[in-house]
């Protein structure tokens, strides 16, 4: 049940970054400390210009990857029952496991976002700059184009290039 007065209040009170960043601290599995990433991500703003938590997404989807996970953070939103301790049951409210981090496209920016993949336990770890081999050619062409001057400042001739890390547990 939505509580329309609740709801009302939370998104006059913080942004769509804030939001996912209580998403990310309430998380907590195997390696991976919500609460620890936060801090260094509040600790740092200088090296991250947005950050989204949620299921993996796949640039070559034939199997419908991406999708699936989409579809169990949906049911798990839905079945979410909360538990009291006691209980051998526990519901996971929003069950993502991979955080995006947008960055500016700069050696010493993304050197320090890949360090802290191995402060915070990432089992992968991974620079997506539009270039990857992975991709096609239209969709390299179309992710470079959008990354390419994508950090708009005050002065369109200081946009920075930009670049997402990816960091996934298992």
């Amino acid at each position: 049940m939505l509580d329309l007065e609740k709801i009302q209040s939370i998104a006059q009170s913080y942004s769509a970054q804030e939001l996912f960043a209580a998403m990310v601290w309430q998380r907590q599995y195997n390696e991976f400390d919500g609460e620890e990433v936060i801090t260094d991500l509040a600790a740092h703003p200088e090296l991250w210009a947005s950050f989204l938590f949620s299921k993996p997404i796949f640039a070559k989807d034939e199997h419908g990857l991406s999708f699936g996970g989409v579809v169990d953070t949906l049911l798990a939103m839905a079945n979410y029952r909360p538990m009291p301790e006691s209980s051998i049951i526990h519901f996971i409210p929003y069950p993502a496991d991979t955080l995006y981090i947008l960055t500016e496209s700069r050696d010493t920016i993304v050197t320090k976002l890949l360090d802290f993949g191995k402060k915070w336990k990432a089992d992968s770890v991974e620079v997506c700059d539009g270039l990857d081999e992975e991709f096609s050619f239209r969709l390299k062409r179309r992710l470079s184009a959008r990354l390419e001057g994508g950090l708009w400042s005050d002065n369109i001739q200081r946009d920075r290039d930009a670049v997402v890390i990816s960091y996934w547990w298992d």
